[in-house]
């Protein structure tokens, strides 16, 4: 008997006007916005590139729409509205492209090394054109902090009913913001690729369960990066420690990848495991990940630059 997933699935790729409609309609809401972008991924990689297409715009209309009709954008935080809308776009229209990818048969280290070359060629473009990026950012992070600072202060003014004193920007902002300023290009590039790459994971997900059970899981488990891509890497690694700009905002990114590539590897390993404490183990893995940042994905990073040459995989002698 078909689930509600599948129930639901059908109908979305039976039914296109209403599907349309109510993608339109669900990307309005917070919560439910995310649902009509899987169901666009979706559809791209069941029917079609053109399909998709039609769909994934009907999906990413409405925060534009939203954007530019609420108003006030301009004063309130501006940094952060045009940061949200352009990662939602941007998001959006990627995943679109690495469905497509994925529809045209491409392999996972494909769309990842793909993803990462756009990325790549998007800071390089950009510090190209606006050579001061760095000092723009340094700007712009200034004034969010400032503005933040000033709606926290009406906001504590209007519940304690008297004025209440915001301190100014300290030291260790300032520092921050003089450090983030030089990567501040490659941590939003990467941020939307991410973004991107997991709501393709999700939307292939949904497509297994549907469609192909256990497809997903041995997709991911055989993510292995070229030797070009490795090559790449550290050489960027050596001009990352020698100071160079541009490289410093491209690293994020590289780093990206081949956390990507090494958690791919990680993860296999852990599904040779015949233990029911395999998710506890995976669990703790990504608290130790998320908690030891950056110096944790580094060394995840590590080892998807280590499989480049040496296949850890086949070295194993397992097959899935």
């Amino acid at each position: 008997m078909p689930t509600r997933l599948e129930k639901f699935t059908v109908f979305l790729l039976r039914n296109r006007w209403q599907t349309l409609v109510l993608v339109f309609a669900a990307s309005f809401v917070p919560v439910l916005g995310i649902i009509g972008t899987l169901a666009a991924a979706l559809v791209t990689l069941v029917k079609g590139i053109g399909e998709g297409a039609t769909l994934m715009f009907v999906a990413t209309l409405p925060y534009v729409l939203s954007f530019f009709l609420v108003g006030n954008h301009d004063v309130a935080l501006p940094l952060a509205a045009w940061a949200a809308v352009g990662v939602a776009v941007l998001s959006n229209t990627l995943t679109w492209v690495f469905a497509a990818m994925l529809y045209r048969k491409a392999s996972w280290s494909t769309v990842f090394q793909v993803a990462a070359l756009m990325g790549v060629l998007a800071i390089s473009v950009i510090h190209l054109a606006y050579p001061d990026v760095a000092g723009w950012w340094g700007v712009q992070l200034q004034t969010y902090y400032e503005q933040a600072q000033a709606v926290t202060k009406q906001l504590k003014t209007a519940t304690a009913g008297t004025a209440v004193t915001v301190p100014t920007l300290g030291e260790s902002q300032k520092e921050a913001i003089q450090v983030t300023r030089h990567y501040a290009t490659g941590l939003m590039t990467a941020a939307i690729l991410f973004n991107a790459v997991m709501q393709l994971i999700a939307a292939r997900w949904w497509q297994a369960i549907v469609f192909n059970p256990g497809i997903l899981r041995r997709e991911l488990h055989g993510i292995r990066l070229s030797k070009l891509a490795g090559g790449l890497f550290v050489m960027a690694l050596v001009l990352f420690y020698f100071g160079n700009s541009v490289i410093s905002d491209i690293i994020p990114v590289l780093n990206l990848l081949f956390a990507s590539a090494g958690l791919s590897v990680i993860h296999y390993m852990f599904g040779l495991m015949r233990s029911p404490m395999v998710w506890f183990w995976l669990t703790f893995l990504y608290i130790s990940i998320l908690f030891a940042m950056p110096l944790s994905l580094w060394i995840v990073a590590i080892v998807g630059l280590v499989d480049v040459w040496m296949n850890i995989r086949k070295r194993v002698g397992i097959r899935h």
